[in-house]
């Protein structure tokens, strides 16, 4: 059955010899995967260009609740980001939040206020011109909003710990090495109280942030099974070194 539904394209790899297979967030069926034959082709009308990570489609597509492979009829780009693929920070970024939401999103089903979460994110993220250091970090503590892992509890003094076993803040040490404690735990909680377009007033410091990016990713892969490695991490680090 034709479908229309939009969908932010994660991930793609390639099948024979001028296809590719799409893995895609779609707004209509959950998480997705489409075969898209001829992409690597100069004369596509899918052309792989449109399947870059984090990408914004409008598509309309076949679809069959009891298939594993999909099949795309029409596409287009729903909304080109400028910045996004031509500044290096963000492209980076973006392959990074591909990465983490290919990985943390099972559901073959719709969650309307995900998908618009991530549409009207990745919208804020390519106009942004100041706080792109914090962004990915502000976006992984509101996804977890959406996984049912959002930080709990209030920071009740400057001794206070965030457990990440516990998924909250206490003014207790936890018993076990999981946790945040000083700059790194009052960032996280800045980050809970802070929006996207005041990202730009954070006083977090490179430090203070890749502390929180290494546990952010840590807290993921304690409360997710099948996380694993995320292979673009090494990279973000770097860019924003």
């Amino acid at each position: 059955m034709l479908q229309n539904t939009r969908g932010i394209v994660l991930h793609h790899i390639r099948y024979s010899e001028t296809s590719l297979i799409v893995k895609i967030y779609t707004e209509a069926f959950g998480l997705q995967a489409y075969l898209v034959k001829g992409a690597r082709s100069k004369r596509s009308k899918l052309p792989g260009s449109m399947f870059r990570p984090m990408t914004l489609l409008d598509m309309i597509v076949y679809h069959r609740p009891a298939r594993d492979l999909q099949h795309i009829r029409e596409a287009s780009i729903a909304e080109p980001f400028h910045s996004i693929a031509s500044d290096i920070r963000k492209s980076t970024v973006a392959i990074f939040l591909s990465e983490i939401l290919l990985k943390t999103i099972k559901e073959h089903e719709s969650n309307s206020e995900l998908f618009d979460f991530m549409a009207s994110s990745l919208h804020f993220f390519d106009l942004q011109k100041q706080g792109i250091e914090s962004f990915h970090l502000y976006l992984l503590v509101m996804l977890s909003h959406f996984l049912g892992l959002y930080p709990q509890g209030e920071i009740s003094s400057d001794d206070s710990y965030f457990d990440l076993r516990e998924g909250k803040f206490s003014p207790f040490h936890p018993a076990h090495a999981d946790y945040l404690e000083g700059d790194a735990c009052k960032g996280l909680y800045i980050l809970t109280q802070t929006s996207a377009n005041a990202l730009h007033n954070l006083k977090i410091n490179r430090k203070t942030r890749d502390e929180l990016l290494n546990m952010l990713v840590l807290y993921y892969q304690i409360h997710l099974s099948g996380m694993g490695t995320i292979r673009s991490l090494e990279v973000l680090r770097e860019v924003f070194r």
